[in-house]
């Protein structure tokens, strides 16, 4: 009988990081399941193994794991979606319908992703807005099927998918006038993200979004110290990180607060580095925004 190494791998960090069979293997497969992959009796289907490595902490990219032609097409396909997905580009609505109908039937993990991301083609209509925050709810419970707005806090590992789906949920609660769930939820990621063992590369994905997110809204309930505080996180992040995306907007937001403090000299040289590095970044667009924000504010042109 052939005994598959890769449970070792995932055994000895389990342990190391004190995580039972229960915790790491919650909502993806079961503690036998879980059992039998670790004592190499078992080979994990791709999405199980790319979760319960997530959940530990650990790339999945550095082990080899034997793929059919059919999973291995639909391995492409999710990452031209989330490709697609994260330049902001939806038209990927024939790559889903490949995605669903290529090779065997689909296991619980496809489906929650194929479920995110259906969700996500409908976010960009208002109309629609409420169907795709109820597919992301469904999503998220292909694997934590306790997930609760009001108690979010009942998950106690996640995925990289698992914390993108949340967060899309707390951006949507968030514009259908839920407030104060939203500012949970994106907390509780906040939290989460500082706190475990994450992949960095994942972790720089969504951790300066979600500090950005953060320092919008309670920058709309005045809380502007909080918003200083918030933006200078996510500055030191990006700048130990090397991550661009983020990096303006939160410099942006930092001196927006500090003009709303009373302090609009310490404000306006972050204005200026916000505006020139859009600029740099080729999105004058928003560069021109953003000095547009600032002369009708606080009655400053730059």
């Amino acid at each position: 009988m052939a005994k598959y190494t890769i449970g070792t791998v995932i055994y000895e960090n389990r342990i190391r990081k004190k995580i039972t069979q229960e915790e790491l293997s919650y909502g993806i497969c079961t503690p036998a399941t879980l059992s039998k992959i670790e004592n190499g009796m078992q080979m994990p289907r791709r999405k199980i193994f790319e979760a319960l490595m997530q959940r530990l902490g650990l790339q999945t990219q550095y082990y080899f794991l034997p793929l059919s032609s059919e999973d291995m097409e639909r391995s492409n396909l999710e990452y031209q979606i989330t490709r697609k997905l994260s330049l902001r580009e939806y038209d990927f609505a024939d790559l889903l319908d490949r995605y669903k109908s290529c090779g065997p039937k689909m296991d619980h993990m496809e489906k929650q992703f194929y479920t995110y991301a259906s969700a996500l083609l409908l976010l960009g209509s208002r109309s629609q807005m409420e169907r795709g925050t109820e597919l992301l709810l469904s999503a998220i419970l292909y694997t934590i099927p306790e997930f609760s707005v009001q108690n979010v806090k009942k998950c106690a590992l996640l995925t990289f998918l698992e914390i993108t789906i949340i967060n899309n949920i707390a951006i949507n609660y968030r514009k259908l006038g839920h407030m104060e769930e939203a500012k949970k939820m994106l907390l509780y990621l906040k939290e989460y993200l500082e706190s475990k063992d994450i992949d960095l590369e994942e972790k720089a994905k969504i951790y300066p979004m979600i500090l950005f997110n953060l320092s919008n809204w309670f920058g709309r309930e005045g809380r502007n110290e909080l918003v200083y505080e918030l933006c200078n996180m996510g500055i030191d992040f990006c700048i130990k990180h090397g991550k661009l995306t983020m990096f303006p907007m939160l410099i942006f937001n930092k001196a927006y607060s500090l003009a709303k403090m009373n302090r609009l000299d310490e404000a306006i040289p972050y204005f200026r580095q916000a505006c020139t590095i859009f600029e740099a970044l080729k999105d004058n667009e928003r560069a021109n925004l953003c000095r547009k924000e600032i002369q009708e504010s606080f009655s400053v042109k730059l």
